[in-house]
């Protein structure tokens, strides 16, 4: 069991805040420089769950053994998700290091299963 203490007094004012999610190094992308993310879910819409769904469909084209049913487990999925909730695109994600990948990826499944 985990000893982690969470202060409730201001969760909402934190999960409104959105997840930022600091890279292991500073990563370029397009002239760009990005030393973290800000997956900002509370924004996301219905819409843009919809949107998620036809590019999960691009982001993983090509690849095999992604089984659609199970796409919520997928980190293609959450990859996706993630890149909308910062506003970025979401292929820039496939050139992070696995690491920082890995982290934004868990941002996105953690927020996907606190829907539960």
């Amino acid at each position: 069991m985990s000893d982690k203490v969470v202060n409730v007094e201001n969760l909402e004012e934190v999960q409104s805040a959105g997840t930022v999610v600091k890279l292991s190094r500073p990563f370029v992308w397009e002239d760009e420089t990005y030393t973290e993310f800000n997956l900002d879910f509370g924004k996301l819409s219905g819409e843009d769950i919809l949107k998620v769904e036809g590019e999960f469909i691009n982001f993983i084209r090509g690849q095999k053994n992604v089984f659609v049913a199970f796409k919520t487990e997928h980190p293609a999925y959450h990859a996706v998700v993630a890149a909308r909730a910062a506003g970025i695109d979401a292929n820039m994600l496939k050139h992070l290091p696995a690491k920082d990948f890995l982290r934004v990826t868990g941002a996105a499944k953690d927020f996907l299963s606190s829907l539960d």
